[in-house]
């Protein structure tokens, strides 16, 4: 199995309803959901092109998925989590746009916002004691194409993209051709336009769980943001 920490809207929420809908899964029961129609683009494209974050759950990154050092119980990261949620408070986020990050789409915030930062970075820290290393052959691999600094958090925290490297996003698809990115940008757009008009909030840490490799990742407890 493996485990993380994620950062997912409230279930009755609008966003994470047109999140898992767009989807096409919602990660809080694994039930399979009717993808929306985009003009010029076969249903079964729209499927392959949101493989990748589907099988993940709409979420964004706080601690990146870990396998658990071993003997530890899965309630022990439970609870590690419920008391850092009861310890931190909910942090209201700046506007989310649809963008292009690097290769895909995603929800994300065009400035920075330190509140995130540091909540981020605090989940990378603390959590950090459940994750069972990798084995160097492994972390080579993952270390290809990385830059001097990125491959540095690899090696201490199991990840590249945390830190200073880390990025409030979304992912809603897989990489994308330069054709596919302006029709699927201006479609994204619209689609969460009414959404993004109310404001988000971060209120909860989600953790989620892969069952078995390849498997779908699912949520396995919500725990609200209340210190």
């Amino acid at each position: 199995m493996r485990y993380a920490i994620y950062f997912a809207p409230r279930e009755n929420s609008a966003l994470w309803l047109a999140g898992c809908q767009w989807l096409g899964r919602d990660a809080t029961n694994d039930a399979a959901l009717e993808q929306p129609a985009v003009s010029d683009m076969e249903a079964t494209i729209v499927r392959e092109l949101t493989a990748a974050p589907r099988r993940y759950g709409f979420h964004a990154t706080l601690k990146a998925p870990f396998r658990l050092i071993g003997g530890t119980r899965p309630s022990v990261l439970l609870d590690a989590v419920a008391d850092f949620a009861n310890r931190h408070k909910a942090i209201y986020l700046p506007a989310l746009k649809v963008g292009k990050l690097g290769s895909f789409l995603a929800l994300h915030i065009p400035g920075s916002c330190e509140d995130l930062q540091m909540l981020a970075a605090t989940c990378v820290r603390e959590f950090d004691r459940f994750r069972a290393p990798e084995s160097i052959s492994d972390q080579a691999r993952r270390a290809e194409g990385l830059d001097e600094r990125q491959r540095a958090h690899l090696e201490n925290w199991g990840y590249p993209y945390v830190m200073d490297q880390w990025r409030f996003h979304m992912t809603l698809t897989n990489a994308l051709t330069n054709a596919q990115v302006p029709i699927l940008e201006a479609f994204l757009g619209d689609w969460f336009a009414p959404v993004l008009a109310e404001p988000v909030s971060l209120q909860d840490l989600c953790v989620y769980v892969e069952p078995e490799p390849g498997s779908n990742f699912i949520i396995a407890g919500r725990f609200p943001l209340t210190g």
